[in-house]
């Protein structure tokens, strides 16, 4: 009997693991089902973190880009809105018995049976066709010198600071040139000088640089401003005067404006000058010829 109650006890034990055995493959897949469910509940979790992030992002983007966008628009808008020539300017682009005129990608002024060795680019204002300026660069030409007015893309001077070296290219036969502004035009023309082995001078008409970059570079500088100017900023003006070489030559024409040193009408924000058109054109046109001269 004791035989049969151990072999009894040891039949019901090997049962049980057997059991315990079949069962391990249950229990360890119960086991990894709760733990992928876990895993995927997680994921699902940062996924859905992950796409909410992404989305804000593209709707970040995509407001940035609206934002650019309109800013372009805007800016292309006003840069557009330009200052035109007016009557004088219209008629000085004629050519006569005197000087040649000719518009194309640069509008030049060139002496007739003359042959000019000096020569002078003119930078134009902002938003202020350069077309205006015509009647005073047809008048410095008339005196024997190559005048050439560059063109800016939308009007502006600083997207194209170094055009004047396709000038210098075209006329070859030029030795001197000098090189000058009116208002933005000027301060983007002495950048220009800065950085131009070629120009011997610069002119500046209601205009300064922005910094030292003529002070100490050789080159002869004329400063023509109007003292009734409404635009220019007088006190940089004055300031400027210490980043300018020791011997630059300052012009001031009493009761001159900025506008008149073209003809485009009145600026916004300009005075209302005290003595005509003309005669600011002749004292500016004369002060430039003798600045022109001395220059070797």
């Amino acid at each position: 009997m004791g035989k049969d109650v151990k072999a009894k006890s040891k039949k019901k034990y090997d049962t049980f693991s057997i059991t315990m055995e079949l069962e391990k493959p249950l229990l360890y897949d119960l086991e990894d089902d709760k733990n992928n469910k876990s895993n995927k509940t997680n994921n699902n979790k940062n996924d859905g973190d992950n796409g909410i992030k992404t989305t804000i992002m593209k709707k970040v983007m995509i407001g940035l880009s609206a934002i650019l966008v309109m800013a372009i628009i805007v800016f292309v808008i006003w840069a557009n809105i330009t200052y035109k020539p007016q009557m004088l300017a219209e008629e000085a682009l004629v050519s006569d018995k005197n000087v040649e005129v000719s518009v194309n990608k640069f509008i030049s002024f060139s002496p007739i049976g003359k042959t000019p060795t000096k020569g002078f680019i003119f930078y134009p204002g902002a938003k202020i066709e350069p077309e205006a300026y015509a009647p005073l660069c047809k008048a410095i030409a008339e005196k024997g010198y190559q005048v050439v007015i560059v063109p800016m893309p939308l009007n502006l001077a600083t997207l194209s600071i170094n055009k004047g070296d396709k000038v210098i290219d075209k006329y070859q036969s030029i030795d001197t040139w000098i090189v000058g502004g009116h208002s933005l035009g000027g301060t983007m023309a002495a950048k220009f000088a800065k950085n131009n082995n070629n120009v011997d001078g610069v002119v500046l008409l209601a205009s300064y640089p922005m910094g030292d970059e003529l002070k100490d570079l050789g080159k002869d500088v004329l400063s023509i401003w109007g003292s009734k100017d409404g635009v220019l900023n007088f006190e940089n003006l004055i300031n400027a005067k210490a980043n300018l070489p020791d011997d630059t030559t300052y012009v001031e024409i009493e009761g001159a404006n900025h506008s008149q040193f073209a003809d485009y009408g009145e600026q916004k924000g300009d005075n209302e000058a005290i003595v005509s058109q003309e005669k600011q054109l002749d004292i500016t046109t004369s002060s430039i010829l003798k600045f022109l001269k001395n220059i070797k």
